[in-house]
């Protein structure tokens, strides 16, 4: 029996009602769609290299060994207005601790994107396509700022294949996108006729910084960022062979050998007074980069060694860090490697003990952080997050190795890698933030400071990172490099 006209309406309302109230969270998250004001360069001046120092002034001095590097913008970041600038991080009060911590395993089933997922995927997209250099085929490393690394040219192949990868990028395209950067490789000016320079102007493909007018062709190498790129030519070589002979020739040409001694990583850095021939590297960004150099078959066994590590204690959990002079411990490296290489066991290796440490600090205080080097938007330009840095755990550095007080703590890049890593409800938290953080903007932001406004300095290595840890999730959790 049909039920009375009026108890029918009554019950529609009811049930509106309960959409309405349970999609709630949701909607409030995606409201304000504004778009966001892009960054506008105030300043002519030239890019910096970062040079990495011992730390703060208190601290007794050491010999100096370089570690990575990054392009630091001399310009004002315009992000959204104030009012649109709330904190976002905490999330729901009824949130359920949980304390699984597994990484999920890969399946050769695909698992296809969600709505929001794709959504990143378009954002990430326009970066993509609002930054490449025709000329050259490089990508700006930050928005507006037409210079580039070495790790910066990586993380644009790294993107140009996903795009292809999630059908969102003709292939077309993307091989002449490719084959265009890696013309562009094979003809540039080297630093002293033996690697490329520590940066590079993405429009004319010329030495940038420091010495860059001069015969020197700039001021050094960094033996890591060549590490990371090695990687992702092999992995071009591998998806497109006939690419294969001209990265061939780049390996020839490039005296890659100059930056292994002692079967370990070496960069160079010329100053005013000399050039300085030092290791580089430590603990997760020395065996990440190390990886592509073994992929061209150079000895770097050393550089896999863990005899110049310690263990401290990091919230009741034990960590390993470092023990020689400027240790960044980022999320970074360990990321990138599990996504790109594969999750390897090894007395290296510890993304299960990051992640369950910034887990465990997000059941203590209901606040997600995900620590990560990031470029920034407002001075000093780039920060080390560090898991433990020099004694303090939690510990923000900048490209100097000075403490920055209001810092980024949550890296939209580092979190969503974590989050298509790992499988619990911190990690699904992760993504969602991220989601969040992203919805007012065209492109992806960098991440979250400590007051919860947002990094506005959109950058190649954010939106390159989510949408290969898209690419690596479509893949059925499958590492990039493997068949």
């Amino acid at each position: 029996m049909k039920p009375p006209a009026s108890l029918k309406s009554i019950l529609q309302v009811a049930v509106c009602s309960f959409i309405i109230l349970s999609t709630l969270p949701t909607q409030q998250a995606w409201a304000k769609n504004k778009s966001i004001a892009q960054e506008t360069p105030t300043s002519n001046s030239p890019q910096r290299v970062s040079r990495v120092i011992i730390g703060s002034e208190s601290q007794p001095q050491t010999p100096i060994e370089f570690q990575r590097r990054a392009v630091i913008p001399q310009a004002r970041f315009i992000g959204p207005n104030k009012a649109e600038e709330k904190a976002t991080t905490n999330q729901s009060s009824n949130a359920r601790a949980t304390t699984k911590t597994n990484i999920i395993t890969s399946s050769t089933t695909s698992i296809p994107l969600n709505r929001h997922e794709k959504l990143l995927v378009s954002k990430a997209q326009r970066y993509i396509d609002n930054n490449w250099n025709e000329t050259t085929g490089m990508i700006d490393s930050v928005q507006g700022y037409t210079h580039a690394t070495m790790w910066d040219v990586a993380s644009g192949i790294g993107a140009l294949l996903a795009l292809e990868a999630l059908g969102v990028s003709d292939t077309h395209i993307i091989d002449i996108r490719l084959a265009k950067l890696i013309n562009t490789l094979a003809e540039l000016p080297l630093y002293d006729a033996k690697l490329p320079n520590r940066q590079y102007n993405t429009v004319t493909g010329k030495p940038s910084g420091r010495f860059s007018q001069t015969p020197s062709n700039g001021n050094g190498w960094s033996a890591l960022d060549l590490g990371r790129l090695c990687i992702w030519l092999t992995i071009v070589a591998q998806k497109k062979p006939h690419l294969a002979a001209e990265i061939n020739n780049i390996k020839q040409r490039w005296q890659l050998s100059d930056s292994v001694y002692n079967k370990t990583l070496y960069g160079t850095k010329l100053t005013s007074k000399k050039e300085y021939y030092r290791q580089e590297g430590r603990l997760g960004y020395l065996q990440y980069a190390a990886t592509g150099y073994q992929m061209m078959n150079l000895d770097v066994s050393r550089a896999f060694n863990c005899e110049q590590l310690d263990t401290v204690i990091v919230d009741k959990t034990l960590l390993k860090t470092d023990r020689r002079n400027l240790p960044f411990l980022t999320l970074d490296p360990f990321l990138l490697y599990t996504i790109e290489i594969g999750n390897e066991a090894s007395c290296w290796n510890q993304l299960s003990t990051l992640f369950k440490l910034h887990d465990m600090q997000y059941q203590a205080t209901q606040r997600l952080t995900a620590y990560a080097e990031d470029s920034l938007s407002k001075s000093p330009w780039f920060l080390y997050n560090n898991i433990y840095y020099q004694g303090q755990a939690w510990h923000s550095v900048s490209h100097s190795g000075q403490a920055i007080v209001e810092s980024q703590t949550f890296s939209n890049k580092a979190a969503f890698a974590l989050s298509v890593i790992f499988q619990n409800e911190y990690s699904q938290n992760l993504a969602t933030q991220v989601i969040s953080n992203s919805a007012r903007h065209r492109e992806i932001p960098t991440g979250l400071y400590r007051d919860g406004k947002t990094n506005t300095a959109y950058n190649i290595n954010t939106n390159s990172l989510i949408l290969v840890s898209l690419w690596y999730k479509a893949r059925g959790r499958k590492a990039i490099w493997l068949q």
